[in-house]
């Protein structure tokens, strides 16, 4: 009988891995984009910086990304919302508002480019 969870555990996660595969270029970096705002409003700044490429990080010349990226996204109350997400060939960009209390949005922008192991990752903010 054990055999049978184990089983059904293995059928499960490869049918969710069949899936991710099955999704397009526009899914997927709408997928990251969305783990980036996600992680960005709950304060999960380890979270940010893993979507983060490793050139991107080492542009900005820090050596604690969370700690950069939770210093920089301190002050006013905000949320981000994720507006647009579009993707060609190995490139996507993300329109993402940040909206606070007595404010306007204010639009910025994500780049996104397929990694070598053909993931997305954010390689800079606009």
């Amino acid at each position: 009988m054990r055999r049978k969870p184990t089983a059904l555990a293995l059928a499960v996660a490869l049918a969710a891995a069949f899936a991710a595969c099955g999704e397009s270029d526009q899914e997927q970096a709408r997928e990251v984009a969305q783990d980036y705002v996600e992680a960005s409003n709950e304060g999960d700044f380890e979270a940010v910086c893993e979507l983060y490429s490793q050139q991107f990080i080492e542009e900005l010349g820090v050596g604690d990304c969370a700690a950069f990226v939770e210093e920089n996204s301190s002050g006013a109350e905000s949320e981000l919302e994720l507006v647009d997400v579009r993707a060609r060939e190995d490139v996507a960009t993300a329109d993402i508002d940040i909206v606070s209390e007595g404010g306007g949005p204010i639009r910025v922008g994500l780049r996104m480019e397929l990694n070598d192991a053909d993931e997305w990752e954010i390689v800079s903010l606009q």
